[in-house]
């Protein structure tokens, strides 16, 4: 599982990464973590595959709180 997060001129970027394995043995999907945990803590959106998804927003001062969230799925 890869998490980057990034303040980009005042904006928040963040792209997920979950391998096979993962996706097989806890049911992580990158997209379903964009959509449903970070981007609503990033007052943004995103999208992408199971594998990997991006999204953007206008909230980087959540960008530790965007890390603490997916680092909890995986308990």
């Amino acid at each position: 599982l890869v998490v980057l997060v990034a303040n980009i001129e005042g904006k928040a970027a963040v792209a997920v990464l979950v391998d096979d394995t993962l996706q097989a043995s806890k049911g992580l999907e990158a997209q379903k973590i964009i959509k449903d945990q970070i981007a609503p803590i990033i007052k943004g959106g995103g999208g992408g595959q199971k594998g990997l998804a991006t999204a953007g927003g206008q909230d980087p001062s959540n960008l530790t709180q965007v890390i603490e969230t997916v680092k909890s799925l995986l308990n």
